[in-house]
Formats: structure tokens, sequence, C-alpha cells
């Protein structure tokens, strides 16, 4: 459930239950406020600009800030690099993707599972450096937004734990049948190759990939209905606009 500011204060008369879930709200919103003061407060001269933040949402007891949507898109090879200002188109489009990563991380720490090694961690970043032009490049943009080593591998695990999930809830219930398969192939495949003036290649030749395509679709299918029933279970404050 996804709550905004109402503009009309007083306009009715809730009852007792309702009274105590905003009062709820108000005291989470109250806390994530006092607990940012207190570490810009901490903060040395040299960084204090840094670390003042606004806070945009909170989803269920984690707080989603302006800065966490910079680190997102310093670290995403296909987002404009974030030196400079920033769209409010792109902000709104990260923070509704962090949203749902929050749900998932949320959820996969409820599960059992094997502790994330230093290893895994510098498999992801390399994998993420891949994305970019050079690894140059990579450096100056997490650099742009006071993106330090040690939180870097921070999100790299949170993004792990994010994969562990998915793969474990999604990735391995889903299951291609030979009938779909086919389909897929003469209703699709072979006539686009026929459009382009080409003989289809044989079934077999074409299994694999077809299976992993469907595989796929499925499993992002599976994934979006999953995320609509949690957003609609969880509590969505929307504080401020990105």
């Amino acid at each position: 459930m996804i709550l905004q500011p109402s503009k009309q204060a007083g306009a009715s008369h809730p009852s007792r239950p309702v009274i105590r879930r905003k009062g709820l709200f108000a005291a989470k919103i109250l806390v994530a406020v006092l607990a940012l003061c207190f570490i810009s407060l901490c903060a040395t001269p040299a960084n204090a600009q840094q670390t003042v933040d606004q806070i945009l949402t909170l989803v269920n007891d984690d707080i989603i800030t302006r800065i966490d949507l910079l680190w997102s898109i310093a670290m995403d090879p296909k987002a404009p690099s974030p030196v400079g200002p920033v769209g409010s188109d792109l902000l709104s489009q990260k923070l509704d993707v962090m949203i749902d990563e929050r749900l998932i991380a949320q959820e996969a720490a409820r599960i059992p599972t094997a502790p994330i090694t230093q290893d895994e961690v510098d498999r992801k970043r390399t994998e993420l450096i891949k994305g970019f032009r050079n690894e140059a490049e990579f450096r100056q943009r997490v650099g742009s937004v006071g993106l330090t080593p040690q939180k870097i591998d921070e999100l790299l695990r949170q993004r792990i734990l994010i994969d562990r999930f998915v793969d474990f809830r999604f990735r391995s219930f889903v299951l291609v049948t030979e009938q779909e398969t086919r389909r897929y192939y003469d209703e699709t495949l072979a006539p686009e190759v026929r459009k382009q003036g080409q003989i289809p290649p044989p079934l077999d030749q074409v299994r694999d990939g077809i299976v992993k395509l469907l595989k796929e679709r499925k499993m992002e299918d599976e994934e979006t209905r999953w995320l609509a029933s949690a957003r609609q279970r969880a509590d969505v404050v929307q504080i401020a606009e990105p």
C-alpha cells in the first residue's frame, strides 16, 4: 500500500485502528529523520555537505533517501552520469525500482542462506565494472557521489542477496514445456526467419535458446506478479518527491 501525505486533514473521522496506523507511520518518519540528523551531526566538516540528505520514502522500516538514488544511478552503466543535475524522471524511475529492490531484500532476509563470501563480492564487482567503458569511468562515477569501496561492497552484497532470492523464488520453479517450445518455434521464430527470406534452422538447433528465452519471460512475469502483491501488503510511505 503506497501512502502519500493527505491534503485534506480532518475531512473524515477515521476509526481507532487507522489512527494507530497513522501514528505508527508518523513515529517511523520521526525516527528516520532523527537518525539522519544524527549522522549529519557526526559528520566532519569536510564531508558534512555530502552526508546531509533528504528522505524520500519509507518501505516498511527501510529508508530510501535521495543519495540512495544517486548511488544507484552511479552504479548503473546504462544510466547517465550522476555528475551534474539529474532529471526528476530518472530519479522517479530509480525510486520505483529501489522500492521493489527493498521489498525483495526484506523478504530475502527472512530466508536462511549461506553467508556471502568476499570472493562473491569481488566477482560481482568485476562483472559490474565490465559494463562500463573502463574501470576509470566506473571509479569517476562512484567517486562523484561519495561512494566508498566499503559502501560499494555493502551495496553489492545486497544485490547478491536479491539475486539469490530471485533464483530461489522464481527461476528454480519456472518450467518450459515441449509444447510451449514448439509453439514459439512454429508461431514466432520460423515465420520471422522466413520474412527475412531465409530458411528456419531445425528446432533442435535452436531449442536451448528458445527454452532460455521463454524461461526468462515466465520468470519476469512471476516476479512482476509477486512484486504487485508485495506492494499491496507493504507500508510504502512517500515523504517527498525525488
